[in-house]
């Protein structure tokens, strides 16, 4: 890790520490634990856990293995001080709003970005490092295999102060899959594409040596960009691959509401890559029958009504299709492509894991679409 940026985070700590002197004792000690984590994040005074490069705000070129250390300033500068019309919506774990990096604010040209911040009550209590989430995040992100993939995010920089701790990606998207889902003009061709798009990922980050898993797949957690690619940009369950087992304390947090593996939920058991597969169904259900998760209202109505995988083993008959009426009379849809998906969309929900395709075979099957060329060309 270069020096440089080490002493630079030391010297903000100890600029805090004067202030903290300033304030009392109880700020005092806010701002103590602020220079450990951020010491503990770096490195400093212990042997790295991880070796990744850190680039320079002043560099004009976006380079996913160096991504830069922001400021929470900067984050703030970035989105208007996290300004509400900024809001895109929630993650599992905090919020992620739409940014501008003006021109010269960094040292480069005008762009735009999004910023996820981490809500520290949503995970502190249960993880004993503060900034776990951004260090694997930072480190799958930056590992080759994954900052060349088209459907992962691509990261910028970084903040981690007691103040804000957030991530700053490369992306300027239409808007999250969960808000579009719904949407008359997201059509047919187009969630098509994302469904194949997403599958692809799934398959390739199940198919590494020592396979990732992303455990908290969710339609708040996909973006989609201006030619309605899916980019995932959440990671805060994963595991496998670089990043390495599940840890204790990532097993004691439950997978996305309405996207659970029953499953494991209800009996336990090891997570596996079929739960990430479970997760998947949920999200080709959304898409062809224009349903949401709808979490505001847990508790207050049925789960038939909130749960996208409730509501469809409730409606699916043998040899039917749950494609929304509205979506039959878009160009591209064929009626035979309608009952593959909904047939395949209910295989990866069902209850007992050994019962659900791997991701490879639900690329295949996908594959067959008579309406496969048409959203591949649309791609394109």
């Amino acid at each position: 890790m270069p020096q440089g940026l080490e002493l630079i985070s030391m010297a903000e700590g100890l600029a805090g520490l004067r202030l903290g002197q300033e304030l009392g004792v109880r700020e005092l000690g806010l701002v103590t634990k602020t220079i450990v984590h951020r010491c503990r994040f770096f490195g400093l005074g212990q042997k790295p856990t991880f070796d990744f490069g850190v680039g320079k705000s002043g560099s004009k070129e976006i380079d996913p293995a160096r991504p830069i250390v922001f400021t929470s300033g900067q984050l703030r500068a970035f989105t208007n001080n996290f300004d509400e019309e900024n809001l895109i919506g929630p993650t599992q774990f905090g919020q992620v709003y739409r940014g501008k990096i003006q021109q010269g604010m960094i040292g480069r040209e005008a762009q735009d970005v999004i910023v996820k911040i981490w809500d520290e009550h949503s995970y502190r209590l249960i993880l004993t490092d503060d900034y776990v989430m951004v260090k694997e995040e930072v480190l799958f992100l930056t590992h080759p295999s994954a900052h060349l993939h088209p459907n992962l995010v691509n990261l910028i920089g970084f903040c981690c102060e007691r103040e804000v701790t957030g991530v700053v990606y490369d992306l300027n998207p239409l808007d999250t899959l969960h808000n579009l889902m719904m949407k008359d003009d997201f059509n047919w061709l187009q969630r098509i594409k994302v469904a194949i798009e997403f599958a692809r990922l799934l398959e390739f980050l199940h198919g590494q040596d020592k396979p990732y898993l992303v455990l908290n797949i969710d339609a708040w957690h996909i973006m989609l960009d201006q030619d309605y690619n899916p980019i995932l940009f959440d990671f805060g369950l994963m595991s496998g691959g670089i990043i390495g087992e599940l840890s204790v304390q990532k097993k004691l947090i439950p997978m996305s509401p309405g996207y659970v593996d029953l499953c494991f939920a209800t009996i336990g058991g090891w997570w596996e890559t079929c739960c990430d597969v479970f997760s998947y169904g949920v999200i080709l259900l959304g898409l062809i029958a224009k349903r949401v998760v709808n979490k505001d209202k847990f508790g207050l109505i049925s789960s038939t009504d909130l749960l996208v995988d409730e509501w469809a083993k409730k409606e699916y008959k043998p040899n039917c299709s749950l494609v929304h009426n509205s979506l039959e009379r878009h160009s591209g849809y064929y009626a035979p492509d309608g009952l593959v998906i909904t047939e395949l969309a209910m295989r990866c929900i069902k209850f007992a894991p050994e019962t659900r395709p791997a991701m490879k075979e639900v690329v295949e099957c996908l594959g067959t679409l008579q309406v496969h060329g048409d959203a591949i060309a649309a791609s394109n």
